[in-house]
């Protein structure tokens, strides 16, 4: 990966022994997001999946002089394999970490029942229930396979290293590697306030997909970015 290194800091992929350190960045720069209430125990093991899996993608940035980690960025090329593969091997223990912060913080286990509950149980049924490598749904046929599409599910970078091209950096090689992996598109979601990225993503070439909503009935903005030869 030497030719994802710049003058003042290399982009490369998360080490296992990095993911606490991941979980700490992650805490302090993306505060708003709903895993980051489930602690640093909890983020670091939901890094090491990422890490882990042959089908996801964990890459950090580090100073190219002192090493330290200065942004962090986690994302899929196969989705549904992904998750399927972080409950069967994680879940026990992601679940034990969220059990835990809920039972210390009774406002995070009130909001959990109300919002993300049904939510998350319904997508660990779905991971169980699909096999791990299966991109095809009930509807398609061998001769038109589904587009193979990645997500981008975080990416945090140190707020005194910020202008310094560190989450351009980390989303090309992501680009790069979906490439290589010959995906069709990327997609994210971001928030729609001022908490949101939505204009750092379109600087990235990125396009606006629209509004969602969640079941939880959070608003969200999707973008896409596709993967032209």
């Amino acid at each position: 990966m030497s030719d994802w290194t710049r003058t003042d800091f290399d982009v490369r992929r998360l080490a296992p022994e990095e993911t606490r350190e991941a979980a700490g960045l992650h805490e302090r720069e993306l505060p708003h997001e709903f895993l980051t209430r489930f602690g640093t125990k909890f983020l670091a093991r939901y890094y090491r999946a990422f890490v882990e899996s042959p089908d996801a993608v964990a890459l950090a940035a580090v100073d190219a002089r002192s090493g330290e980690l200065e942004g962090v960025l986690i994302s899929t090329l196969d989705t549904r394999a992904h998750y399927s593969n972080l409950v069967r091997l994680y879940g026990p223990a992601l679940a034990r970490a969220v059990g835990l912060q809920a039972l210390r913080h009774p406002s995070l286990a009130r909001d959990l029942l109300k919002t993300r509950l049904l939510r998350y149980a319904r997508g660990i049924v779905r991971s169980l229930a699909k096999s791990p490598k299966s991109t095809q749904t009930d509807d398609e046929s061998p001769e038109s396979p589904a587009e193979r599409v990645g997500f981008l599910t975080y990416v945090a970078v140190s707020g005194e290293s910020r202008g310094r091209g560190i989450g351009g950096a980390l989303l090309a090689a992501y680009e790069r590697m979906a490439r290589e992996a010959n995906l069709d598109r990327l997609e994210l979601v971001t928030m729609t306030d001022e908490r949101g990225a939505g204009p750092f993503y379109i600087r990235a070439g990125w396009t606006y997909a629209g509004e969602r909503v969640s079941r939880s009935g959070e608003r969200y903005a999707l973008y896409i970015r596709f993967l032209e030869d």
